[in-house]
């Protein structure tokens, strides 16, 4: 039996860790294989990114995916880091490496950040793949 092929964007919340979660509720440890995601943003302004430490960023994106794996003890997992817009490089790793579903948490933006729209919106909006969205 082919196993599902699950991408998991996490943004460093714990809010974000409720798809796991609903993973572990619903889908057998031998049936899916599972790539935690997380998404450094780039920050850009005047066509210049704006210089931060960035050994310091990858360094807690890794213990917060680790946390993660932690959580899905028994499941076949691995960890996935990139840097740029979040809902750009969402979609374009689950194409890239042809996923099955998208798993993740209903955004909690209010106001403006999501009149603007979120990364779960533009996830769920350009993905050609199911995308299963946890509220919280």
């Amino acid at each position: 039996m082919k196993k599902i092929k699950a991408l998991v964007p996490l943004d460093g919340t714990e809010r974000s860790m409720h798809s796991l979660n609903w993973l572990k509720d619903f889908l057998n440890k031998d049936a899916i294989s599972i790539t935690l995601m997380n998404v450094m943003e780039i920050v850009i302004t005047n066509d210049m990114v704006v210089p931060t430490e960035f050994d310091y960023l990858v360094e807690e994106s890794k213990v917060f995916l680790d946390k993660a794996q932690k959580e899905l003890e028994g499941y076949e997992v691995e960890n996935f880091i990139t840097f740029g817009y979040s809902g750009e490089q969402i979609l374009k790793k689950a194409k890239k490496d042809s996923y099955d579903i998208i798993i993740m948490t209903k955004s909690n933006k209010k106001g403006l950040y999501k009149m603007v729209g979120s990364v779960t919106s533009k996830v769920v909006r350009n993905a050609s793949i199911p995308v299963i969205v946890i509220p919280k």
